[in-house]
């Protein structure tokens, strides 16, 4: 694997964390209500049968630097799949989409239910799942870009 293209999708997939991670925040700070992702972390706490806030309760500095921290995380992790399961010759185009909507099929539709953290995907509305699917399309868009742009280097 070539490293600058590993690196990139790396970058990328940080930059497009990120930028998710910033949207669920402001959404928190203007509806009042915690995000998807805090709600996540806080069903896995109850899971491990760790106590965790009245699910109604806006995340305190430290719960927010821990789901977001651990978002990054996966985000990282998920630029480093792309790059191993990509090559430089892929369409960055193709496979940030093909990405994309197999990270979220992933995470989504098939590890949060079977975990028992978060509602099956089929149960939310419309405009929920097409808001899903559009963010990891995003992020799949700009890991497979950044991961092209920087094997040219």
């Amino acid at each position: 694997m070539d490293s600058r293209y590993l690196a990139g999708a790396i970058a990328g997939s940080l930059v497009a964390g990120s930028g998710i991670t910033a949207m669920m925040i402001a959404g928190e700070r203007k509806s009042g209500k915690p995000s998807e992702l805090i709600d996540l972390q806080r069903n896995s706490a109850r899971k491990l049968r760790l106590q965790a806030p009245d699910a109604t309760r806006l995340p305190t500095d430290t719960e927010q630097v821990v789901a977001q921290g651990g978002h990054l995380l996966l985000s990282g992790i998920a630029g480093t799949a792309y790059a191993a399961a990509t090559s430089k010759a892929t369409n960055p185009l193709v496979g940030g989409v093909v990405f994309g909507l197999a990270f979220y099929a992933l995470a989504h539709w098939l590890v949060g239910p079977l975990l028992g953290v978060k509602a099956p995907e089929w149960t939310e509305d419309r405009r929920t799942i097409a808001l899903h699917a559009a963010n990891h399309v995003g992020f799949g868009l700009v890991t497979a870009f950044a991961a092209a742009t920087s094997a040219r280097l």
